[in-house]
């Protein structure tokens, strides 16, 4: 069996100059804070984008301006007829089939599925297809006089 010789190594062969070690500590110690501030800064922005995002139901009740039930329930329901121009709800985007219940907004007479055009007016004040202010609601009476 051959034997090993590791005469050549010896801890002289593993020296690192001083000037060489000071000059990897004086780039990679800038290097790591510049990452630890990139990642910190980042995070900063994804957190304050994601505060933004709230989906329309999750607005605090001061933040809505849209109309009070009494308002909303006051507004007339139809059933939709076969043939109508309007057989397309424009917040949900679905179909509306013939003889489903559809909410007809005063004033320029949109019509939309009652659920999705409840939704709408607890938040918005306006019709979500022409954004005119619905006759009947408080705003619109104001712009009526």
């Amino acid at each position: 069996m051959a034997a090993l010789r590791y005469d050549g190594l010896d801890d002289g062969n593993f020296h690192v100059p001083g000037t060489t070690l000071r000059l990897l500590l004086f780039i990679s110690l800038p290097l790591l804070v510049f990452s630890v501030l990139l990642c910190l800064y980042l995070r900063w922005i994804c957190l304050r984008r994601g505060a933004g995002t709230h989906p329309v139901n999750a607005l605090p009740a001061a933040a809505a301006t849209g109309l009070d039930e009494r308002t909303i329930n006051s507004f007339p329901v139809r059933l939709s007829l076969a043939g109508e121009e309007a057989a397309q709800c424009s917040i949900c985007l679905s179909g509306v089939p013939a003889g489903e219940k559809v909410k007809a907004l005063p004033g320029c007479g949109h019509g939309f599925h009652v659920e999705c055009v409840d939704e709408w007016l607890r938040v918005h004040a306006s019709c979500p297809l022409c954004r005119a202010t619905p006759r009947g609601s408080p705003a619109g009476l104001a712009l009526q006089i």
